[in-house]
């Protein structure tokens, strides 16, 4: 019996020590809370500037001398009348020697409405009576032109015209830009159909009605030129006609003519500082080339027919020296000297010729608001 309890006493003991390993202490959880604190998010609303109109203010004094050979002797025949000679400097004699008196101004009124305006006025500058003829530059041109713009692609303009000889024009053009690459050998380029009437000063039958199209264009070259230009498509519709042929038997009422300008500029900037800028100005071109559907007859007071070709052409090179002050912010003045050489007097395409200097001096300021 001592054995049989000690036996079992045993077995107790182990089972007791092997209970106690199996005994696994299960972890104490601990609850957390996480608290998120929401900050406060600030909406940033886009401020659109208010529009403020702005526009500008510009004068410019320019005076013309005489062109190249235009001083020489004309040499007499017996009769006392010029000589008939061709290396005689009698042509373009009006052309010398006279000012314009420009001013310019625009205002961009609302966001999409915009008045530009320029006015000239020319006078001629020989000494007397006698040098003056009926060629010389002299008179009063006016042109207003009024935008707006309906969209980015789409601006009406609405031009009128009051020019030398007192005749008047008004114009109406639908411009559509077509294509813009700022930087582009083209960088834009723009159609404008329109519509047009010129009527004399008198008010009389002597009108023209034209529809056509403008087609502007510009754009950028290399070594810093730039190109700009416009070509005109005009079908005139005239209310007194004109004759085709030296018999002035042919007559027409109508006629189609194409106009071609272009242009290419660059300006070198010799020295400059926040206020001060001298610069060496360049341009030339075609100003223009026309090419028209007939030519034209006329006979004057005296009986004489003469001819206007239906192809001409001017072509000339414009070199400028001009320095400019800016004294404020949004006033600045400028000066300049210059030369312009041109075929001046005959403009046949066939028999273009007499290119000529002609020396030119300009004064002007301009101001911004």
């Amino acid at each position: 019996m001592k054995k049989l309890a000690l036996f079992l006493g045993s077995l107790l003991v182990v089972g007791t020590a092997v209970q106690a390993k199996e005994v696994v202490v299960a972890p104490v959880e601990v609850s957390k809370e996480i608290i998120v604190v929401a900050e406060p998010v600030v909406e940033e609303v886009a401020v659109t500037p208010a529009f403020r109109p702005t526009g500008y203010v510009g004068v410019q004094y320019r005076a013309y001398g005489n062109t190249e050979g235009h001083g020489d002797e004309i040499a007499k025949d017996t009769n006392g009348t010029a000589a008939s000679d061709d290396n005689q400097d009698q042509w373009n004699r009006g052309a010398n020697k006279y000012s314009r008196l420009e001013t310019t101004f625009g205002v961009q009124a609302t966001e999409n409405f915009k008045l530009e305006g320029r006015i000239r006025d020319y006078n001629n500058l020989e000494r007397n009576d006698k040098d003056k003829n009926d060629n010389a530059k002299s008179g009063t041109e006016t042109r207003l032109r009024a935008y707006y713009q309906h969209n980015e692609w789409f601006t009406s303009r609405v031009q009128y015209r009051d020019e030398e000889n007192d005749s008047q024009n008004l114009e109406y053009q639908a411009r559509f830009t077509t294509y813009k690459n700022e930087g582009g050998l083209l960088s834009s380029l723009i159609f404008a159909p329109k519509v047009y009437h010129a009527f004399p000063e008198d008010g009389g039958s002597n009108y023209t009605n034209t529809i056509g199209m403008d087609i502007e264009y510009a754009g950028n070259l290399p070594l810093g030129f730039t190109w700009d230009g416009t070509i005109y498509l005009n079908q005139n519709f005239y209310g007194k006609d004109f004759h085709t042929n030296s018999d002035l038997t042919d007559n027409k009422d109508k006629d189609f003519i194409a106009e071609w300008e272009i242009y290419v500029r660059r300006t070198f900037a010799l020295y400059s500082t926040d206020n001060y800028a001298i610069d060496f100005n360049f341009e030339g071109g075609y100003d223009p080339y026309v090419f028209g559907q007939y030519d034209k007859y006329t006979k004057d007071d005296k009986g004489v027919v003469s001819k206007s070709a239906k192809a001409t052409y001017e072509l000339y090179t414009l070199l400028t020296l001009d320095a400019e002050y800016k004294v404020t912010e949004n006033f600045a003045v400028n000066a300049g000297v210059g030369a312009e050489y041109r075929n001046w007097s005959n403009i046949d395409q066939g028999s273009a010729s007499h290119w000529r200097w002609q020396p030119l001096a300009f004064a002007g300021m301009k101001a911004t608001f």
